[in-house]
């Protein structure tokens, strides 16, 4: 198990003087600025979702088997994104931003991933790692017993971000390891790093820059760092994962049939056909993105519309996402003079949400009104689809887990 000297708590400082009272009105000049919080956000929810994180973070993984979801309050529990900002709107935002990766739901405060971890299909990264070794040490006065433990260096010169800024230039790297032998309950260094990278590119491109080449002797590049020279091999992959090619017959039966278990699961799927009710939509513009929510929303609207607030029994929805400025409200069916009633009195500023006047409320006609209708179609059968791939990833996961003598997998 890698271990790391970073979390070692510093000794503390000898007492100083007294100074004055610092002012309590003047900015941190060490806090990051909104933006260099957001950027770093990005990077961090990027990191813990990762593939690199998850294969070696069991809590996460374990977590997000059990509920598909990590909450925004575990997250803020993270050092390293308290230590950033404790502002959940701000995570939020940051989440958006990897939306390719990320699904969030700000209303319940969980984020996910798109596409849910599972190790059959992620592999355990080896295919993506270089195992780097001749990584520079320490040289430290100790004493007798400690060289005799030790050895005169015990500790890495390096740091992770070091190593990672060295290898960037070939491509994105998803996680670097320090690996650490362990001698009477004591943990000791290798000497040695594993580098994984994001994707194939990454590693193909330092593959055949770093590894010789058949039939040569030497790799086109090298690699120092601090005056070690950096060898490389590539890392092979753990024994559940390695060819399957000598299965025995009765694991190709059970594949089969998985396989064909996994085809009709997909078939299952039928695409969600939402009949358009025409008049039925209002849009909202300038909401205020501090204090606005779907219950203020309702609450502002209900009594106009001559709808209920019970949100099972109104007829009326609420799209509407916390943090954002703009949202729409659909009714199931339509109230013309009621709607221009609203829309009036929303535009003028009788009607205020969440104590605050909207930028803009219309009823969505023609063309805005059909790019809604497709646009709400399409929404459902993104979460519909989502649902399913969950569904079948659990499945997946506990068929994996359950195999059978000599085919089971390696805990992590």
């Amino acid at each position: 198990r890698s271990t790391s000297k970073d979390d070692t708590p510093a000794a503390p400082a000898p007492e100083a003087p007294a100074a004055a009272a610092p002012d309590a009105s003047a900015p941190d000049a060490s806090a990051p600025t909104a933006a260099e919080a957001a950027s770093l956000l990005v990077e961090r929810l990027h990191f813990f979702f990762s593939n690199a994180n998850l294969r070696q973070d069991k809590w996460m993984r374990n977590e997000m088997k059990e509920n598909g979801c990590i909450t925004l309050d575990q997250l803020l529990k993270f050092q390293t994104i308290k230590s950033i900002s404790t502002d959940k709107k701000l995570i939020i935002e940051a989440a958006t931003e990897l939306k390719d990766e990320i699904t969030c739901d700000a209303e319940k405060e969980e984020l996910r991933r798109v596409v849910p971890f599972d190790w059959e299909t992620m592999g355990d990264g080896s295919h993506l790692s270089l195992c780097c070794k001749n990584v520079p040490l320490t040289e430290e006065e100790k004493s007798e017993g400690e060289k005799a433990f030790y050895g005169t260096k015990h500790e890495y010169a390096v740091t992770r971000d070091e190593l990672k800024a060295l290898f960037e230039p070939f491509g994105k790297v998803g996680i670097v390891k320090l690996r650490f032998g362990r001698k009477e309950g004591k943990a000791y260094p290798l000497g040695m790093a594993i580098i994984e990278f994001e994707n194939d590119e990454g590693m193909a491109k330092a593959t055949s820059e770093l590894l010789p080449k058949e039939g040569e002797e030497s790799a086109a590049t090298t690699l120092e760092i601090k005056g070690n020279k950096l060898t490389f091999e590539q890392v092979k992959p753990m024994r559940c994962f390695q060819n399957k090619s000598g299965k025995r017959a009765r694991d190709d039966d059970k594949d089969k049939k998985q396989k064909k278990e996994e085809e009709e699961e997909e078939i299952k799927f039928e695409p969600v056909k939402v009949e358009m009710v025409k008049g039925c939509v209002i849009a909202l513009t300038g909401l205020s993105d501090e204090t606005c929510d779907r219950e203020s929303i309702r609450e502002a609207v209900s009594d106009i519309l001559k709808v209920t607030k019970d949100i099972k029994t109104s007829g009326l929805y609420v799209d509407y996402t916390r943090g954002a400025t703009s949202g729409n409200l659909r009714l199931t069916e339509s109230k013309p003079e009621e709607m221009k009633e609203l829309v009036a009195k929303l535009n003028d500023g009788t009607v205020l949400i969440a104590n605050a006047k909207v930028g803009s409320a219309k009823m969505l006609e023609g063309e805005e009104e059909v790019a809604y209708w497709k646009g709400f179609e399409e929404f459902l059968n993104n979460r519909k689809k989502a649902d399913l791939e969950e569904k079948r990833q659990k499945k997946k996961q506990k068929r994996f887990s359950h195999k059978g003598r000599g085919g089971g997998r390696r805990r992590q």
